[in-house]
């Protein structure tokens, strides 16, 4: 399959559908046409400011428009945008700034400190202010655009299917987040699975609420809207409230909703009206809930799915035709995605068989920025090694059974134990940690942290918290932090993380 510079897309559609909605951020909208020309703007603003083909640039800011069409821009001009999760530490930040080597930072005017610290701090050398906030060096995005001429154009970079499009750092099993690569050629055959798997058409109006710092708001189905030719509506908050609202007033016909969000939305107490709504895509929802959601919108197709940000988002979605036959099954691959089960020694193993899920295609990232390491690890024969547990039945539908290990999933976020056991590791009074995660009814996951203290420590549980509230983002600092005088370990002498687990959920 082919791939190029995907604001081609845009342009394309600025011709063919230059009048139909595109984009949707509050009050303002924007036709493709619209869109298209406010691209180019943004593009020769951006290039003014020093913003080349090549160059990786950070973006730092909520779901908006700006946020949109700013990824669109750097697009444009060729340059690999890294959007970044700004729940994390600005410690967390720096790191994937300097590992990256991001040399150019987009930022709102909510997260003007965390820029200034990250000019101190790193070798960022381009800063522009979407707002009013200038910090340093950096140029406010307003004066930018003001300089351009009425009607500028700005050619869009020419790139084929194995050039970087973006960098996504996502938390593995490792201590340090890894920086994955999607390439265009990963954006051209996630976009044409959108459109065929969620039959995505230019009547369609998708609400965007997941972060666009996250594959689920870029790619499920993300950008591949534009591809349809459908609306693109976003949301400025996670909030229940606000989606609903939103989603009432927008007539959306589908969106992507992280479990603790859809509950908050069953628990509204003025249900709001979906009846244009025609999909409704999640993962990780017991079957029992997933059919009293079925129950309250009989007309929605509900999909589960099974994807990563290696996977550049989801690789097989439950179709219509088998919500109940197969429920609790998430699907089979997607076209241009093989999905195999293997044993212990990489051996592909018969149906209903438990064994690692590994999958291939051309949807699936080509490795780790700077990684060699976690390359090696994570790839053999052409297959990437996903680490989590599954089975396939005979029909070829994809059951999950249990994810990686070591990976605590929170919120819809990723969360590396390793990396809270470092951080907790670094305080001097700490001989010993280590930390799983735990049931919660609102987060699926919270982390838990088990201390064994140096003689003569007097931290407490308290004190440790502190330490990583100083270290790590707030979603990843341990909810509970339990200090013991030993851990459960194998013969060889590692700690056994199911024991801690079965005890945990034993109470």
């Amino acid at each position: 399959m082919g791939g190029s510079n995907f604001t081609e897309t845009l342009r394309r559609q600025a011709l063919r559908r230059a009048d139909a909605e595109a984009l949707v951020d509050g009050a303002a909208r924007w036709t493709y046409a619209e869109l298209d020309a406010d691209v180019d703007r943004h593009a020769a603003a951006l290039r003014d400011a020093g913003i080349a083909d090549g160059d990786l640039v950070g973006v730092l800011g909520r779901n908006t428009a700006t946020y949109v069409v700013e990824l669109l821009a750097l697009s444009r001009l060729g340059a690999v945008s890294v959007p970044l999760n700004w729940r994390l530490h600005a410690n967390e930040q720096a790191y994937v700034i300097d590992q990256a080597g991001v040399t150019g930072l987009l930022y709102d005017d909510d997260f003007a400190a965390d820029a200034a610290r990250l000019a101190a701090t790193t070798g960022l050398r381009t800063l522009v202010a979407n707002g009013d906030t200038v910090v340093g060096a950096a140029r406010r995005l307003a004066d930018l655009l003001a300089g351009q001429p009425p009607g500028v154009r700005v050619a869009d970079a020419d790139k084929g299917p194995a050039d970087v499009h973006r960098l996504l750092y996502t938390s593995g099993t490792t201590a340090r987040p890894k920086g994955v690569v999607h390439t265009c050629g990963n954006l051209t055959a996630n976009h044409f699975a959108q459109v065929l798997e969620l039959e995505l058409t230019a009547a369609d109006r998708i609400l965007v609420s997941a972060p666009l710092f996250h594959v689920s708001g870029l790619e499920a189905p993300g950008l591949a809207t534009f591809v349809a030719g459908a609306t693109m509506v976003l949301t400025p908050t996670f909030k229940p409230a606000d989606i609903a609202r939103i989603a009432a007033q927008e007539r959306i016909t589908g969106m992507v909703l992280a479990a603790q969000i859809l509950f908050g939305l069953l628990d509204l107490d003025d249900p709001p009206d979906l009846g244009k709504l025609r999909y409704l895509l999640f993962a990780g929802v017991a079957p029992s809930v997933r059919q009293e959601v079925k129950r309250r919108l009989p007309h929605v197709r509900l999909i589960d799915t099974f994807g990563m940000t290696e996977l550049c988002n989801g690789v097989c979605y439950l179709d219509a035709a088998h919500e109940q036959s197969k429920l609790g099954a998430l699907g089979a691959p997607f076209p241009g995605v093989q999905i195999r089960i293997v044993d212990e020694h990489f051996r592909p193993v018969g149906p209903d068989v438990e064994g690692e899920i590994v999958v291939r295609g051309e949807k699936v990232s080509p490795g780790y920025w700077n990684d060699d390491e976690a390359n090696r690890r994570s790839r053999r024969d052409g297959w990437f090694r996903t680490g989590d547990v599954g089975r396939i039945d005979a029909d070829g539908y994809l059951w999950f059974v249990d994810r990686r290990a070591d990976l605590i999933k929170s919120g819809g976020e990723n969360i590396a134990s390793a990396e809270i056991e470092r951080v907790l590791a670094q305080h001097p009074d700490v001989a010993e940690v280590a930390v799983i995660g735990v049931p919660d009814p609102q987060w699926d996951e919270v982390p838990k942290a088990f201390v064994i203290l140096r003689d003569g420590a007097t931290g407490t549980a308290e004190d440790l918290r502190a330490h990583c509230r100083a270290e790590l983002a707030r979603y990843k600092v341990p909810r509970y932090v339990q200090l013991v005088t030993s851990l459960p370990r194998n013969d060889s002498g590692k700690v056994l993380k199911k024991a801690l687990r079965e005890a945990a959920v034993s109470g």
